[in-house]
C-alpha cells in the first residue's frame, strides 16, 4: 500500500495538497516547484555557506572562516536563519518592494499626468499660431478693402477727366471732318468767286476749331498713379520674420520617490533569544542651547523634527517661524510659516508637515525648494503624524506639567520612566524619535534647550 505525501508548506496553512517532489534540504514534500535565484554556494570557495557573521553581515563557507578570525559573532547559518520568515529584515524588504511599487505607480500616474498636460500646452500653442494668424489675416484683408476703395474712388476721377478729354476730342474730330467734306463740296461745286469768299469763311472757322483743340489739349492734364507701402509695413516685414518664439523651459521633476527603507542589513534577523526589540534606556549623547535667531530673543518650542542629515527643525510658537540648526547646534535657517507653527512631523526625505494652530491650517512644506501645500482644518489643529500616506491631526493638546518622559505600551498601560526633571526636562514640550538613526531628541518648552539621546533597544 502506497502512502501519500502532503506538500508540507500547504499543510501549515491548512491546504491539504498531495507533493508532487520531495526536498532533501527541506525534508518535506512539494506541491509546487519554482526556481529561486539564490546560490547558497560561496562563489570564491565553490563550497556550501554553514557559517554566517553578523559584524560583516555575510554568509560563509569552512574555507571563508580564515578570514573572519578575529569576528566574535560567528554562528551557524541555521541558528542565525531562524524564523527568517517571520524577521524585521524581511518584512523591511517587503515594505521597501511595495513602497517602491508604490511609488513607481504614482510616479507613472504623474508622468501621464504630465504627459496630458504637456500635449493641451502643445494644441494650445498651435490654435495660438492659428489665431493670431487669423487676426493677422483679417487685419490685412481690412487694410486691402480700405486701400482698394480708395484706389477705384481716385481712378474713378482721373477716368472721368480722361473721358470728357477723349470725348471732346473726338467732337473735334467729328467737326474737322466734316469742314473737310464742305470744302471738297465747294471746291467742285462752286464758282471761283463762291469759292474765293468761301475759303476766307472756311479758314476763319477751322482756325477757331484749331484754338479750340490746342486750349483744350494744353489744360489737359495727364495722371500717374502710384503706391507707396506704409514704413512701418516696410519695417515689419524687414524686422519681423516669424509668427513667435518657442522655448522649452526646463523644470525641477515632479516624480517623487518617497522615503523607504532602503539596503536593510540582513544581520537584523539575528537576535540573542529572550530580546524583547523595545526601547529600554537612553543615552545622553549631547545637550544644546539653542542661540537665539536674529527674528527672536527666546523661544515656546511646541513641536521639533530630527531631518534625515542629521539637523534639527523647531517650531518657534513665538513667531510664524520654523527654525532649522544643524546637529550641532548651530543656527541654519528660518522657515515662514502662515501662521504660529505647533507640530511637526516627517513625511518624506524631502517634505515634513507643519500644524499651524490658531489659523487652522496643515502645511506640507519642501525641504528643497520651499514649496508649500496647504490643508485647511475645521478646527484648531496641534498635534499631527504621518502615516502610509496618510496625516493624522489632532485637535486637542494634553497636560505637559508632570516634567516626565514615559514609555506606554500600546495597550495603554505605563511600562516606565525613560526621564525626569533631574535629567533636565522642564515642561518638556516637543519630542521625535527617529527610528532609523536611533535617536530621541526632547525639546523643553521656554528654557531654549534641547537634548538629544541615543536609543538603547533591549
Amino acid at each position: 500500500m502506497s502512502t501519500e505525501i502532503l506538500c508540507g508548506p500547504c499543510g501549515y496553512e491548512d491546504n491539504i495538497k498531495n507533493a508532487k517532489k520531495w526536498c532533501t534540504d527541506c525534508e518535506e514534500g512539494l506541491s509546487k516547484i519554482k526556481d529561486v535565484a539564490i546560490s547558497q554556494t560561496c562563489i570564491g570557495h565553490g563550497k556550501r555557506y554553514d557559517l554566517y557573521c553578523s559584524e560583516h553581515d555575510k554568509p560563509l563557507c569552512i574555507d571563508c572562516v580564515d578570514q573572519h578570525k578575529s569576528c566574535s559573532q560567528l554562528v551557524s547559518l541555521d541558528n542565525a536563519a531562524t524564523n527568517a520568515k517571520q524577521s524585521t529584515a524581511l518584512a523591511d524588504l517587503q515594505d521597501t518592494i511595495n513602497g517602491a511599487i508604490q511609488n513607481v505607480g504614482r510616479c507613472i500616474k504623474t508622468q501621464e499626468r504630465i504627459n496630458k498636460e504637456f500635449d493641451q500646452q502643445e494644441s494650445l500653442i498651435k490654435k495660438n499660431i492659428q489665431e493670431t494668424r487669423e487676426k493677422l489675416n483679417q487685419h490685412l484683408d481690412l487694410w486691402e478693402q480700405k486701400l482698394m476703395q480708395n484706389l477705384s474712388t481716385k481712378t474713378a476721377v482721373c477716368k472721368s477727366t480722361y473721358g470728357k478729354i477723349l470725348n471732346q476730342l473726338h467732337l473735334a474730330d467729328k467737326k474737322l471732318s466734316q469742314l473737310k467734306e464742305e470744302l471738297e463740296t465747294m471746291k467742285q461745286m462752286a464758282s471761283d468767286i463762291q469759292v474765293f469768299l468761301g475759303t476766307r469763311e472756311f479758314n476763319k472757322t477751322v482756325s477757331e476749331e484749331i484754338q479750340s483743340i490746342r486750349g483744350m489739349i494744353k489744360s489737359t492734364k495727364y495722371f500717374e498713379i502710384k503706391m507707396e507701402t506704409d514704413s512701418s509695413i516696410t519695417s515689419l516685414l524687414d524686422c519681423v520674420n516669424r509668427l513667435g518664439i518657442l522655448s522649452v523651459e526646463i523644470k525641477n521633476s515632479e516624480l517623487e520617490f518617497k522615503g523607504v527603507k532602503l539596503d536593510q542589513a540582513q544581520k537584523q534577523i539575528y537576535a540573542p533569544t529572550g530580546s524583547s526589540n523595545g526601547i529600554v534606556d537612553v543615552q545622553l549623547k549631547q545637550r544644546i542651547r539653542f542661540k537665539a535667531t536674529p527674528l527672536w530673543e527666546w523661544y515656546v518650542v511646541s513641536g521639533c523634527l530630527i531631518l534625515p542629515n542629521g539637523n534639527y527643525l523647531l517650531a518657534d510658537f513665538t513667531v510664524e517661524t520654523i527654525v532649522e540648526y544643524s546637529g550641532q547646534g548651530q543656527y541654519v535657517r528660518d522657515i515662514t510659516c502662515s501662521g504660529k507653527p505647533y507640530y511637526l512631523t516627517l513625511i518624506d526625505p524631502d517634505r515634513f508637515a507643519v500644524t499651524c494652530f490658531k489659523n487652522n491650517t496643515v502645511e506640507i512644506m519642501n525641504i528643497s525648494n520651499a514649496h508649500v501645500q496647504k490643508i485647511t482644518t475645521s478646527n484648531e489643529c496641534c498635534g499631527i503624524a504621518y502615516e502610509d500616506g496618510k496625516l493624522f491631526v489632532v485637535e486637542k493638546n494634553k497636560g505637559y506639567e508632570s516634567n516626565n518622559l514615559s514609555i506606554i505600551k500600546i495597550n495603554g498601560q505605563e511600562r516606565n520612566v525613560l526621564l525626569m526633571r533631574t535629567d533636565g526636562l522642564m515642561k518638556p514640550r516637543a519630542l521625535c524619535y527617529n527610528k532609523d538613526r536611533q535617536e530621541l531628541l526632547v525639546c523643553n518648552e521656554n528654557d531654549a534647550s534641547a537634548a538629544m539621546y541615543k536609543v538603547i533597544i533591549g
